[in-house]
């Protein structure tokens, strides 16, 4: 059993180039700094930047200005005069263009920072990125008390004898300098068993992480963005100035360019970009917002690097995309990856011949991108996260990788962000005839609602629905919302919305993302199957008043019953004309209110004609729609989704579910307040649900969403096995 971790204190000393996020440093810096904000710490940035430091707070990073004394202490005349600094460091051997990266190792005002920093943030752990970066670190956790540990993203000494061209006397201080602050931490993390050799041993191994839910599968035509030709599209993406990149690209632009097809392209994204190697068929398009869904776009990513050290964040990516990549050995270096499993490696003299071989076999790129979408399934931040809080609690391991959650699905896109389906509550002041949580009401603590989230986070949640019963009725709602969104959740309330008027200011200052308004026909229809008259104007008024407020994103969502089947169109239109999003589907393991008359499957067929003409999104849902007669009409058989994998259920009595059918029977798998999330998470009982549910489906009786996700995500045909 692997208990939680307690919440920790953290201070990342680091360069302060991170926003724009656009270079691999930063990438790596600002997710380690999520994540470990995402699994319950504290954590705050301190930079070059002398006026405030940054504070993770509510999914952000936010300014904090430093005191008057402390402003007023890097001004004394000795501390503010930054050149004689790096006239030191220059004087020591240390390129003048990479000064910036080593002057905390010297500048006292850089220590002021960090002592003031840990005094009024109370740190835990100081977390030094780059070697340059201890000094501060060390000082302050002897000072103030602490620990200090120092993050290797490359072995600085090695890396700057292969690039920089440096005199062996030079190469021998900065060599020294890091050996010695290396020794003086308290802890080092190293990213690849490289490394650690270089640095004799010392190091613990923890890689890069990649943000998994970026990559959901978004395509964009890339041809069409960037002007190139009609053939295959190979990508290539980095600081674009940094010398082993720039030397990638020119390897790209005058031996891999010449030698591909004539209708084939190569596209170079990043910042510095060598301009004048562009041309038709090479194109370089700058930091790119979007860069996830353009490496999804890409037939083929290469990674052809000769110089520099560390492992390459680029490949994770390229990885969880599920793209397969021709890459230089030292490229690879540090993944412990082979030949044709993750990725096809090849030496520069080979490496033409390789682009060339995965053009032209498709089937050779589908089958090294889908072992790359599994290298990359547990190496998310959330999961390398564990190793790096360890060490800082002075529990130092390697990072092993545990199995995947998903090691029983084919090669697949996600369907959504990993989703956590909440029943904060029993209880609603409406009577809703398709549903019985309006009694005996009951909400969940709030402490163990707070510890749940925290929990969520841990295993990599980026979606909190809160849902009940009504889950307005619950009266620590807006810290629970506050808490999810500091932790960098999306939130959404699924709401009757007869009760928004007098919450909506606390939940839209405490963060909140969206709000869904159940409506389930016109007036006359809607009060009568939510058991209240008048419930339909109030909740139209505040849908309204909440689009008109604009701090909360709407949606309106509608369970398709006999009763209200020929209203399906005409509440679409009212609710799109207002602005709100809309979303329906048929109603679940309520008999009375199938659509099993010829009348009512005539009414559910002509309203999705006519949806589908108007909205691209119900015409991509079409096959699952129609289907859901054969449901209604009890060919039910035993369901396939994905609970368990892209989304899961826990109920305010903490039973932990595949997905939100509250009452099914058989569908709890455990209970997260007797055992922690993260634990049964990945207990073998729950892998065993989860796989059972892939592969022989479930009897609980539902039709939703998840279903027609299962077949988007995976390409399969058939939800229901017999």
């Amino acid at each position: 059993m692997e208990p939680a971790a307690a919440t920790q204190r953290v201070a990342l000393l680091t360069r302060g180039d991170l926003f724009p996020t656009v270079h691999g440093a930063a990438v790596k810096i600002v997710r380690a700094a999520e994540a470990l904000a995402a699994a319950g710490d504290h954590v705050v940035l301190v930079s070059d930047d002398r006026e405030a430091y940054l504070r993770f707070e509510r999914g952000e990073f936010r300014r904090v200005p430093f005191g008057a004394r402390a402003r007023a202490v890097q001004e004394w005349p000795f501390l503010r005069n930054q050149a004689r600094f790096e006239e030191w460091l220059r004087r020591l051997g240390y390129p003048a263009d990479e000064t910036f990266l080593y002057r905390p190792l010297l500048d006292p005002a850089w220590w002021a920072r960090a002592l003031y920093v840990g005094l009024r943030e109370r740190i835990d752990v100081y977390q030094a990125e780059f070697p340059g970066y201890a000094v501060p670190a060390v000082i302050a956790a002897r000072v103030l008390g602490g620990r200090s540990v120092l993050v290797e993203h490359n072995v600085e000494h090695d890396r700057l004898r292969q690039m920089a061209g440096l005199p062996e006397g030079a190469l021998r201080r900065i060599r020294a300098i890091e050996e010695a602050v290396v020794r003086a931490t308290d802890d080092v993390i190293v990213l690849s068993e490289e490394d650690r050799a270089r640095l004799g041993g010392r190091g613990w191994l923890v890689p890069h992480g990649v943000d998994l839910a970026s990559y959901r599968g978004q395509r964009v035509d890339l041809r069409a963005r960037f002007h190139l030709p009609s053939g295959p599209v190979i990508f290539f993406h980095g600081t674009l100035h940094y010398a082993p990149n720039t030397e990638a690209v020119r390897f790209l632009a005058e031996r891999v360019l010449p030698a591909l097809p004539p209708d084939a392209s190569i596209l170079c994204a990043g910042m510095g970009a060598p301009v004048e190697l562009a041309c038709d068929r090479l194109r370089f398009t700058g930091p790119l917002d979007d860069l996830a869904a353009v490496i999804q776009s890409a037939d083929l990513c290469v990674c052809p690097l000769f110089a520099g050290g560390g492992t390459r964040m680029k490949l994770l990516e390229y990885f969880a995309a599920g793209r397969a990549v021709v890459s230089t050995p030292l490229g690879a270096e540090g993944l412990g990856v082979s030949h044709e499993q993750e990725l096809l490696i090849a030496e520069p003299d080979a490496f033409v011949p390789a682009v060339l071989r995965a053009l032209g076999d498709t089937a050779l790129r589908e089958r090294v991108g889908g072992r790359a979408r599994a290298y990359a399934a547990v190496r998310d931040w959330s999961e390398v996260t564990r190793s790096t809080r360890a060490i800082h609690r002075g529990q130092g391991a390697d990072f092993v990788p545990r199995p995947s959650i998903e090691a029983h699905l084919p090669p697949r896109v996600p369907s959504k962000p990993l989703t956590l389906l909440f029943l904060v509550n029993r209880g609603c002041n409406l009577r809703c005839v398709f549903c019985d949580l309006w009694d005996r009401p009951e909400n969940v603590p709030i402490h163990r609602a707070l510890r749940l989230v925290e929990e969520a986070a841990g295993i990599g949640t980026k979606v909190l629905v809160l849902t009940g019963g009504e889950p307005l009725l619950h009266p620590d709602l807006p810290a629970l919302v506050r808490h999810a969104r500091s932790l960098g959740m999306a939130v959404n309330v699924t709401t009757n919305g007869t009760l928004v008027d007098r919450h909506l200011p606390a939940l839209a200052e405490a963060g909140l993302t969206s709000m869904s308004f159940s409506l389930d026909g016109l007036a006359a229809t809607h009060d009568r199957l939510r058991g209240q008259r008048g419930a339909f104007k109030r909740t139209w008024a505040q849908l309204l008043r909440t689009i008109h407020d604009g701090r909360v994103e709407t949606a309106v969502y509608f369970t398709v019953t006999n009763q209200n089947v020929r209203e399906l169109v005409q509440v679409y239109e009212r609710a799109t004309a207002a602005g709100a999003r809309f979303d329906f589907w048929p109603v679940n393991d309520a008999p009375d209110l199938y659509l099993t008359s010829e009348a009512d499957r005539a009414a559910w067929l002509g309203a999705l004609e006519t949806l589908s003409g108007r909205d691209p999104e119900v015409a991509r849902k079409a096959h699952y729609y129609a289907e859901a007669l054969r449901y209604h009409a009890g060919e039910k058989g035993r369901v396939r989704c994905l609970g368990l994998v892209d989304q899961y259920g826990v109920t305010y009595t903490g039973d932990l579910l595949p997905c939100c059918v509250w009452g099914g029977e058989g569908l709890k798998v455990g209970n997260v307040f007797s055992t922690p999330l993260g634990e049964l998470w990945r207990s073998p009982e729950v892998q065993s649900y989860r796989e059972g549910l892939w592969g022989k489906g479930c009897s609980a009786g539902c039709y939703n969403h998840s279903l027609y996700e299962l077949v988007e995500s995976t390409g399969e045909s058939h939800r229901v096995v017999s």
